[in-house]
């Protein structure tokens, strides 16, 4: 039993996600931080989440030129229920070596040229703060990985 679990600890993930975000980066006793962190851990073995903070959305832009696939986070974007954002990611992701880069942009928006290269997704119709955002994005990767696996998390 020790064994399993120890082997089970140190297991790579099939997956990641990197969440780009322009924006302050929260104090890890922050509840945004602590709930990414609980989706995080609930998906160990299966895909890592990590994010990356950007000051500017200049900054942002600039990275996220050089990243492929990118999904941002556009009001203009795809609307999309749980099952068809799982069916999205996975897909994503098999395309993309495993691996995928999701933004959520700076409060002025993406440039046009990001928009046209990019894949675009909406959360909603509602407008979040980033940090809203954020964690969403984490429960929505996590509700993914669920349906993928068959689980009743989904109900």
């Amino acid at each position: 039993m020790w064994r399993a679990l120890s082997l089970l600890a140190g297991a790579t993930a099939l997956y990641r996600v990197e969440i780009h975000i322009a924006g302050r980066q929260p104090n890890k006793k922050d509840w945004e931080a602590q709930a990414v962190d609980e989706y995080a851990t609930r998906l160990r073995g299966t895909v890592d989440v990590t994010t990356t903070w950007y000051k500017t959305g200049a900054s942002l832009e600039k990275r996220l030129g050089a990243l492929a696939p990118v999904v941002c986070l556009d009001p203009r974007g795809e609307k999309a229920d749980s099952e068809r954002f799982a069916e999205l990611l996975f897909d994503g992701l098999d395309a993309g070596g495993s691996r995928m880069h999701v933004a959520i942009g700076p409060a002025e928006g993406f440039s046009d040229e990001l928009r046209r290269s990019s894949t675009l997704l909406s959360l909603s119709e509602l407008t979040f703060p980033h940090q809203v955002a954020r964690v969403l994005l984490a429960e929505q990767i996590y509700r993914a990985a669920e349906i993928r696996r068959g689980s009743g998390y989904h109900k």
